[in-house]
């Protein structure tokens, strides 16, 4: 028997298996499918796990926003200012770039990284269209408006940099500091979004190139050369690639972080 959490009613199994859920992607129903695969008790009713859901929710938004102010904290320490170096990336919930939610994060670019803040960005809401599907197959009326989470109507191209904009409105107001330094890759929008929107009036913010992104598009460019002209001969009879010539080894050192770093050098 499950032990029982302290000050509530629940079973510490149940919140673990309803945590493990959310975790995997498959949430309540998919949980009860694996676990009536496994001969296992089925989890908390229907009724119950949403319930729970809310008051997880609570939880972890209420845990999230004090672990981003302790990281915004870490990050003033160890920059020993206001003004902040920070990283962005957005994921999306499909691999493709049509998804209708995506989020994005902010991270300090110390030596122990830290997520500053996080933003979701969603093209359509679910609760709407499930609720509209209920109404038209039955004769149920809704007793209070429909809470519609929608809150995303641009392209899906620029939901990433649209979300970074959002961040770096926030940390002023909110924390008393700016994110003036952005680390990116060459190919984003969001350093021409920041530019072209600033968050702030008296603070440009200043385009940090990522070597990583820049080794990966190199590295990337000559495989496709080297494929693409692998068996052609040049003008002096040899093919492009061999020994002393395009190899792996060699795209191994040419996209390397110092080669990048001397290109980046003859840039600026």
């Amino acid at each position: 028997t499950s032990s029982r959490i302290v000050s509530t009613e629940r079973r510490d199994l149940n919140v673990r298996a309803q945590i493990a859920g959310h975790l995997c992607g498959i949430i309540h129903a998919g949980l009860a499918k694996l676990l009536g695969v496994l001969n296992l008790p089925s989890p908390a009713q229907n009724e119950t796990d949403s319930k729970s859901d809310k008051q997880l929710l609570e939880f972890v938004k209420s845990t999230s926003e004090k672990s981003m102010a302790r990281a915004v904290q870490d990050a003033v320490a160890a920059a020993n200012m206001t003004g902040l170096t920070v990283s962005g990336d957005g994921f999306w919930q499909t691999r493709d770039f049509q998804s209708a939610h995506g989020a994005a994060a902010i991270s300090s670019c110390t030596m122990a990284p830290q997520v500053l803040d996080i933003e979701t960005c969603s093209k359509t809401c679910n609760v709407h269209f499930l609720s509209k599907s209920l109404i038209q197959q039955s004769t149920m009326t809704l007793s209070s408006p429909i809470a519609v989470k929608k809150n995303f109507d641009k392209s899906f191209g620029t939901m990433e940099a649209t979300a970074v904009l959002n961040m770096f409105k926030r940390p002023a107001s909110k924390y008393g500091v700016y994110y003036t330094k952005y680390v990116g890759d060459g190919d984003s929008k969001t350093h021409h979004i920041l530019s072209k929107n600033p968050p702030y009036t008296d603070k440009p913010i200043q385009k940090i190139e990522d070597l990583n992104h820049l080794s990966k598009r190199m590295k990337r460019g000559l495989n496709t050369i080297r494929r693409e002209y692998g068996r052609k001969k040049l003008s002096n009879g040899k093919t492009i690639g061999g020994k002393n010539r395009l190899s792996a080894q060699t795209i191994r050192r040419l996209a390397s972080d110092d080669i990048c770093l001397n290109h980046l050098k003859v840039q600026t």
